[in-house]
């Protein structure tokens, strides 16, 4: 069993509406990244299809999670043999979801989460919320969640996928101006309390009249930036290694010294 991993993760400019243009730029990247050594690729929140589009191209121009669009992508991971992680316009009979893919190097689909913290009227007006979040998966001997943007930004939901084992969370992202502390404080705070590796990869650039941050980084589980991006197109690299998360474990036992039965006023609703 592996104990080192290397991920890429891409910060670009989105081309909202163009699945032809992202899905070039996903096996321009790939190369990119195989060539880097790396494993694992992540794209930003909605990369597949722009996030900030209005309702109607949004209906038209999401794709089902399982679809020929998906194939594409299954082609690049095999042709590449590497795993693409991806946001994409959901659509499904129930609705249409923010949601994020994990395809394999041997293009089989590992996991599909659907954003379940919508942020505000942007995100209610075109997507349906996920009703719960996607358990933690295991792929070359890592286990990873996935959270989409605003997820993070609440402490429970990288609490719970800590806690059921996650080493690894992958987090497409649409952090818009002027959030900048998200990328720059947040996250890393995430990384340093749950003591994992977090992957957050945003836009830069304008779609349309919003504009994103970028700041995309690769943060270690003692707080710490592997790699960090500012506000232009990039991609960022990393190893990550099990042994950091036990040195940090064991140095800060957070995890140890939890005393749950204090905290269960947390699973009451407090609105």
């Amino acid at each position: 069993m592996t104990t080192d991993l290397t991920i890429a993760l891409v910060q670009h400019t989105s081309t909202p509406g163009d699945i032809d243009a992202s899905l070039k730029r996903f096996a321009h990247y790939a190369k990119q990244a195989k060539q880097a050594g790396a494993q694992l690729l992540l794209f930003p929140e909605a990369s597949l299809t722009g996030y900030n589009n209005t309702p109607d191209v949004n209906n038209d121009i999401a794709v089902s999670a399982n679809g020929e669009i998906t194939q594409a992508i299954a082609d690049i991971c095999q042709k590449n043999q590497l795993a693409i992680a991806y946001g994409l316009a959901e659509k499904a009979d129930d609705g249409i979801y923010n949601s994020a893919q994990l395809i394999d190097a041997d293009g089989q689909l590992k996991a599909l989460y659907r954003k379940t913290h919508l942020w505000g009227d942007q995100d209610r007006t075109l997507f349906s919320a996920g009703d719960d979040l996607t358990p933690v998966i295991e792929w070359q001997g890592w286990k990873i969640g996935l959270l989409i943007c605003y997820d993070i930004e609440f402490p429970e939901t990288v609490r719970r996928l800590a806690l059921e084992g996650a080493e690894l969370i992958l987090t497409p992202t649409a952090l818009m101006s002027p959030w900048t502390t998200v990328a720059d404080k947040v996250v890393p705070i995430r990384a340093y309390e749950n003591q994992i590796y977090i992957a957050y990869a945003n836009f830069c650039g304008a779609e349309y009249e919003q504009q994103y941050v970028g700041h995309s980084c690769i943060v270690g589980p003692d707080g710490t930036d592997l790699a960090k991006a500012q506000d232009n197109d990039v991609m960022l690299t990393a190893t990550l290694s099990k042994s950091s998360i036990a040195d940090i474990r064991t140095k800060l036992p957070y995890h140890r010294d939890r005393r749950p039965n204090m905290y269960k006023a947390l699973c009451n609703d407090a609105s």
